[in-house]
């Protein structure tokens, strides 16, 4: 038996294998809209763990509580941060969320730039949200940063998958940004597409802001929108190289997972799904299965932000996730 009658994963690998079976008969629309839900809860929360404010000030980027970092040199750029207790590491640190009236501070910042993780079709409806996207942007999709046959999957077969160093670095050298930009990502419906790129873009050590509210927030606050291209289709502007690629830091292994479950003193594991999904009641379209790994927590992603798209308050987020503690924390 994998499971028990709640649905708990007992034997990992095994699960996780008989998982994958599942996913690949899950629609491509279906999956993604599961995968990127989830990605927004875990940047959201990374903001929590680094103690982030209201949005009224931004002193650079906070620390966020990760898996223990490789020892690196501290970069240049503000991306890392030297742990006193253990001088030669340095800790990754997360994208931290910025509010349209911050951003319009520096918008005009020629250092400063735009990339909007933006549906092509939606992009099509005139009026909308995504036919506006914010003046200048480079925009992506899910395409342009993950794939099937990703070097970084467990296995070559698996999907949606993100993609290389080498694959990020390229996309990045068409857009003409160096290694100490100020990179902002927004999204134009809602928060979670924008999820999965400013992760990885944090995963190469640069300094990412998430645009809270998205076009809806910056539309509101009067910003410009208008002319944008798509990244991929760009010419190369200039070799690009990130300044400190942590996966480690960022991205969980197997391994990790399960050295995190069975050491809850030291580890908190959070399942962001709809509690019907953690208890083996239900499945929302799209997801893989019921069920959840054992000793795990359940906080749903909806409830950290608000009708508006955008992150739920300071207080509020210490109150939801008061039981972590000091413990690291793994998202699923």
């Amino acid at each position: 038996m994998l499971t028990d009658r709640d649905g708990m994963c007992y034997n990992f690998r095994e699960c996780f294998r008989i998982n994958y079976k599942v996913l690949q008969k899950r629609s491509y629309k279906d999956i993604m809209k599961k995968l990127l839900s989830m990605l927004l809860a875990l940047v959201l929360v990374a903001a929590f763990l680094a103690g982030c404010g209201n949005g009224d000030s931004n002193d650079g980027p906070p620390v966020i509580n990760t898996p223990p970092p490789t020892t690196q040199t501290p970069t240049e750029n503000g991306t890392g941060t030297v742990d006193p207790d253990n001088p030669d590491e340095v800790q990754a640190r997360g994208p931290i969320m910025i509010s349209a009236a911050e951003l319009s501070a520096i918008v005009d910042d020629p250092n400063v730039f735009l990339f909007g993780v933006i549906n092509p079709t939606a992009a099509l409806v005139p009026f909308s949200n995504a036919a506006n996207p914010l003046r200048g942007s480079h925009l992506v999709w899910a395409p342009d940063y993950q794939s099937a046959g990703s070097t970084e999957a467990l296995s070559s077969a698996i999907p949606y998958s993100r993609k290389s160093q080498a694959d990020m670095e390229n996309l990045l050298s068409r857009s003409g940004a160096k290694a100490d930009s100020i990179f902002v990502v927004y999204t134009s419906d809602g928060l979670a597409p924008g999820g999965r790129f400013a992760w990885q873009l944090s995963m190469l050590g640069l300094d990412v802001r998430f645009l809270d509210g998205g076009v809806a927030a910056w539309r509101s606050h009067g910003g410009r929108t208008g002319s944008s291209r798509r990244l991929a289709d760009q010419n190369v502007q200039g070799e690009f190289r990130a300044p400190n690629y942590n996966p480690a830091a960022f991205d969980a292994t197997i391994d990790v997972v399960i050295e995190a479950l069975q050491n809850p003193e030291e580890w908190v594991v959070i399942d962001v799904r709809p509690p019907s999904e953690s208890t083996d009641k239900s499945a929302n379209s799209g997801a893989y299965g019921t069920g959840r790994m054992k000793g795990g927590a359940n906080v749903e992603f909806t409830q950290l932000f608000d009708s508006d798209n955008k992150r739920i308050s300071e207080a509020e987020l210490r109150n939801m996730f008061g039981f972590i503690g000091d413990r690291k924390v793994i998202v699923y």
